[in-house]
């Protein structure tokens, strides 16, 4: 199963981007990022398993999307990529 990591420039925002996604009906958990993947000074991230593109564009949409996004499948390192 593919697990991509939203990166939050706070926990604040990691809070408020996951009660939009919810809302919406995308279920996310709120995590420690990596060591290594933070770039932003803080140490969340959104974790979800299905609804990537419909949750990037929310968060575009909504102008809540700071951070780079990271995918991983089973047994492989995390990777960046753009959506």
């Amino acid at each position: 199963m593919t697990q991509y990591l939203i990166m939050c420039t706070s926990l604040t925002n990691a809070q408020r981007s996951q009660k939009l996604l919810e809302k919406a009906g995308i279920n996310t958990s709120i995590v420690k990022a990596p060591q290594g993947l933070n770039t932003l000074g803080c140490g969340y991230s959104l974790s979800l398993y299905s609804g990537i593109s419909e949750a990037v564009s929310l968060l575009r949409n909504n102008n809540m999307l700071k951070g780079k996004i990271f995918m991983r499948t089973p047994n492989t390192d995390y990777k960046e990529v753009n959506l």
